[in-house]
């Protein structure tokens, strides 16, 4: 009996990290909507019940398959020291922004999780442009 043994390519992967993340900055775009349906809350439910299956899937599937060699993760531990720098920046602006709103829980909210989602996707970027170079 021949295994076949699947590989999954890294910048793939990197990129498949930035799902959850959108799913979730949905799902707090419709919890502080103005308006309201009942068929609302079934919709988000189910949005963030998919971004934590898709979560859980995810760790679970590193765990079980080593997907990272030993190159990988070095190019992981210099994208993760660079999006450190970016996020301690996003940070910062968006506490600014809530000083600025008068505190605002919503927007608050919102910078954060636009903050989480331009910090996804500017790791895989970078993840692909080091793995591509080869640094």
């Amino acid at each position: 009996m021949k295994t076949q043994k699947t590989t999954i390519n890294l910048r793939t992967w990197m990129f498949l990290k930035i799902t959850p993340a959108v799913l979730f900055w949905v799902y707090y775009w419709m919890c502080t909507r103005d308006s309201w349906s009942p068929a609302y809350m079934y919709i988000q439910t189910a949005i963030f019940a998919a971004a934590g299956l898709l979560v859980g899937y995810q760790i679970s599937y590193a765990k079980r398959k080593d997907i990272f060699d030993e190159f990988a993760k070095e190019n992981l531990k210099t994208t993760d020291s660079i999006c450190l720098k970016i996020a301690y920046t996003l940070m910062i602006i968006a506490a600014v922004a809530c000083i600025f709103s008068d505190f605002s829980g919503e927007i608050a909210g919102y910078c954060i999780l636009t903050s989480i989602l331009l910090l996804t996707i500017l790791r895989a970027v970078i993840f692909s442009i080091i793995d591509k170079k080869g640094m």
